[in-house]
């Protein structure tokens, strides 16, 4: 007995000499990267747990207006105590599946008034927390950067140019990218700055909403682009044999119409949640939105107010309150345009066919501001029809709305809330799933990357 005993307590005292040093053990969070830009991935571990543990990982951040935004997810810790969110799906939470940046994307606002995600400042700081039945573990702080400290920054306000120049330190004659925003007007900083994050000098350029330019998205001179490109070119930041250009929404219909009238410019075209189709003025429907050589470039209206009234009547479309909670859908209006103004389509079809660079475009089937989905096709079908040999690619993403790449790269909080356009006095969907526009914010991000890189290299 006294041997068996000899043997046992040793044992016993090892044993709960581990058990304590496990149980002193405080979880310990580990990421990849501290600070990375808001485009890069991060690996996130939770260390030191009990095996088989179930804790729960928040992460949190405030907004340009201090309004705070955070996920959380369950996990269940593995035979050695750790928890990766790189290669495990969560038990519950914010989001499903295995995803590396779902605690990321996933971000909803505390107060649900709020439309989308608004920053500005060179990073965000965001707080991972661990939980154990309510009660907080351990915490740590990460950042991501929206511009690399190697990018310096100019306001243009010169030659008739109007926007923000974005360049890498040191760089002499780097790739060059034309930044172009939609309806909402302004400069496009934030997606131009992660841009230029990547090497490449970029414009973000504004073209109506600013001083020394019109009021409106109407009667805007196409040579005013053309001018802008070409003081691109003569900069000596930029290569003048380089050029991009990258617009979504309007701006991916007018990116589309310049590189149909100014073929010799442009390099590179990216259209995101494009038409096909110029559109006329915003929110005056009677103007043209571009104009050229001093004459309208031919479009269609865009639904007005009276449009919408009309088709409602006539049962064309249904009828929504247009209020937070139950936005206007506005893809069927244009729909009913288009077959309201079906005899001047043909005039106003942007001419692609006259395109001699490649292109990419980017669409989403839920798209409920306009249907993208159908105008990226017939995109392709024009180019098709007219024997075009240029390069082109059309990715239409399952799932997914009007602004998965406004106005941040992926990553960023995507909860596709309604947005209020001020000029018609309604609120209007954007369409998609938090989890199918978060999917195309990456692809068509990593997309965007990689064909500028095979397109603007060796000019």
């Amino acid at each position: 007995m006294k041997i068996f005993f000899s043997i046992l307590l040793p044992m016993i005292i090892i044993s709960i000499g581990i058990v304590f040093f496990i149980m002193g053990k405080k979880p310990k969070i580990e990421v990849s990267r501290q600070k990375a830009l808001i485009d890069e991935p991060v690996e996130i571990f939770v260390s030191n747990l009990a095996a088989h543990k179930n804790i729960t990982l928040e992460a949190s951040c405030k907004d340009e207006d201090n309004n705070r935004w955070f996920s959380r997810a369950t996990f269940q810790a593995n035979n050695n105590g750790v928890v990766n969110i790189a290669t495990q799906a969560p038990i519950s939470g914010s989001y499903n599946g295995i995803n590396p940046m779902g605690l990321f994307w996933s971000m909803i606002p505390t107060d649900k008034k709020i439309q989308h995600f608004s920053f500005d400042k060179k990073e965000l700081e965001i707080c991972l927390s661990v939980f154990s039945k309510n009660k907080l573990l351990t915490k740590k702080t990460i950042y991501r950067l929206l511009i690399s400290p190697e990018i310096e920054k100019r306001k243009i306000h010169e030659h008739g140019v109007v926007g923000t120049l974005f360049y890498p330190k040191n760089v002499k004659s780097a790739p060059a990218i034309i930044v172009i925003p939609g309806s909402s007007g302004g400069i496009p900083e934030r997606k131009s700055q992660v841009l230029a994050s990547h090497g490449y000098t970029v414009l973000a350029l504004g073209y109506f909403g600013l001083e020394g330019l019109p009021k409106n998205l109407d009667n805007i001179p196409l040579e005013y682009f053309q001018n802008a490109m070409q003081w691109l070119k003569k900069q000596p930041e930029a290569n003048e044999n380089q050029l991009a250009l990258f617009g979504s929404s309007r701006g991916g219909e007018l990116v589309l119409l310049l590189a149909s009238t100014f073929p010799k410019e442009v390099n590179t075209v990216i259209a995101c949640v494009p038409s096909n189709i110029v559109y006329s003025g915003f929110p005056k429907a009677t103007e043209p939105a571009w104009t050229y050589k001093n004459s309208p470039v031919p479009f269609i209206p865009s639904p007005s107010l009276e449009d919408i009234d009309s088709a409602v009547k006539k049962g064309k479309v249904a009828f929504h309150k247009g209020t937070f909670e139950d936005a206007w859908e506005i893809t069927p209006h244009f729909l009913y345009g288009m077959e309201k103004f079906h005899k001047a389509i043909e005039a106003a079809t942007i001419p692609v066919e006259k395109i001699r660079c490649p292109i990419l475009i980017f669409s989403g089937e839920d798209d409920k501001l306009w249907p993208s989905s159908l105008y990226g096709k017939r995109i392709m079908e024009h180019l098709d029809k007219k024997q075009s040999t240029i390069k082109r690619k059309h990715l239409n993403f399952a799932h997914t709305g009007h602004a998965f790449l406004y106005p941040y790269p992926p990553y960023m909080p995507v909860i596709g809330q309604p947005i209020y356009l001020p000029d018609s006095n309604l609120w209007s969907q954007y369409g998609g799933t938090a989890e199918g526009n978060a999917h195309a914010a990456k692809e068509s991000w990593r997309e965007t990357l990689s064909f500028l890189k095979e397109t603007l290299s060796n000019k």
